[in-house]
């Protein structure tokens, strides 16, 4: 019997080309990031269905061409994810399918700010399906505005947690500045939910949804303590024991948070951040694109300037406990500034520094979240 035409034809494995993990291979922490229940999340084969055949002659990862390209691709992988969920007859198959819809949605984006409509679509997609991934789930996602300064928040809560009907403690978690409520902040999150800590995921001026529609507010503390009054009147949350963490220019505002506004928080803490920024011309030129689309920055523009007047002068230890978690080899953030910090703020800061990691310190970020996640939980349950 003849074979099948489609058996005859020579194929070759799907696979992550070499020279895209050459090229790449620090970013794929980012791309599978933390083991999830509820948050948006890719598994290896979305990577190497994205990344098959990718031309090893376009691989400046600084180039506009680059991410136009792999914004095309993890949005044809998207899309087949969120195909396979309108097609799912269970509510399960089309919750999971569409929450790999969304965080292919955000790998689509990500790095691209060629066009601030075609971003903000994608935007939308992320959070549509994220919501729509949530029936089953238990998982109830309240969201407020602040009107005074145009930001918001969602609260989050486990089925568990409402039943319980006390006042919890909170963890208010904030975005970096390409990172998505819906997909990382979700990540994090979903360790305070384990351990009976409702979760606030901020979105300031400029973060999570509002990335490009107005610029990122690094002066985030009237932001934080317009959302300090909204908690007050948020039922079911005990305003009386809140921390707040963030991660990359997150962990920058947690600083600033930490010593303008430590005294409402019992600890705060800071993912990758650190009270200076390393000098713009020495940043790869795709993190001064983004850079410049988060602070709503022409095209060229030297933000060394806006860098200077960011940096974060130590003075008295804040009136609260600090943890930060960085990399020695962070080339936005360097560490010198938070071991600067933290001989200034002896007593009420502690220093975790990996010496193999850069920023985020994403290798390991499994295993720091959760020492954190258990740490933060003494401070506000213990």
């Amino acid at each position: 019997m003849n074979e099948p035409t489609e058996m005859r034809e020579t194929t070759e494995r799907l696979r992550v080309p070499e020279h895209m993990y050459r090229a790449l291979g620090y970013l794929f922490p980012r791309l599978m990031f933390l083991n999830a229940r509820y948050a948006p999340q890719v598994h290896w084969g979305d990577i190497a269905a994205a990344l098959d055949g990718f031309p090893a002659d376009d691989l400046d990862l600084a180039s506009a061409g680059f991410w136009d390209l792999w914004r095309e691709r993890w949005t044809s992988q998207a899309e087949g994810w969120a195909a396979l969920a309108e097609a799912s007859g269970t509510q399960a198959g089309r919750g999971r399918a569409l929450r790999t819809a969304a965080a292919a949605y955000h790998w689509a984006e990500f790095q691209y700010f060629d066009d601030r409509a075609v971003k903000q679509r994608l935007r939308q997609r992320i959070r549509d399906c994220f919501l729509g991934s949530l029936p089953g789930t238990g998982l109830d996602v309240t969201e407020r505005s602040l009107p005074g300064t145009g930001a918001g928040y969602w609260v989050l809560r486990t089925e568990a947690m409402r039943a319980s009907g006390e006042p919890l403690p909170a963890v208010v978690l904030s975005n970096g500045l390409d990172s998505a409520t819906e997909v990382e902040i979700v990540a994090l999150a979903e360790a305070y939910l384990e351990r009976g800590i409702a979760a606030v995921l901020f979105e300031g001026p400029g973060q999570g949804s509002r990335l490009g529609r107005t610029p990122v507010r690094a002066e985030m503390e009237p932001v934080v303590a317009e959302l300090l009054d909204g908690l007050r009147t948020e039922p079911g949350i005990d305003t009386g024991r809140l921390a707040f963490a963030g991660i990359s220019f997150g962990g920058y505002l947690a600083l600033r948070v930490a010593r303008g506004l430590g005294e409402h928080f019992r600890c705060v803490v800071n993912f990758g951040g650190g009270p200076v920024i390393a000098k713009f011309d020495g940043l790869p030129r795709r993190l001064k694109d983004n850079f410049r689309f988060a602070f709503g920055a022409e095209p060229g523009a030297d933000l060394q300037p806006r860098f200077d007047e960011l940096a974060i002068e130590p003075g008295p230890a804040p009136a609260t406990e600090v943890l930060s978690v960085g990399g020695a080899l962070d080339d936005i953030f360097p560490v010198e500034g938070l071991y600067d910090l933290d001989r200034a703020w002896s007593g009420r800061h502690a220093l975790e520094v990996h010496p193999r990691e850069a920023h985020t310190s994403l290798n390991l970020i499994n295993s720091y979240t959760l020492r954190t996640a258990d740490l933060v939980a003494d401070r506000l349950t213990g």
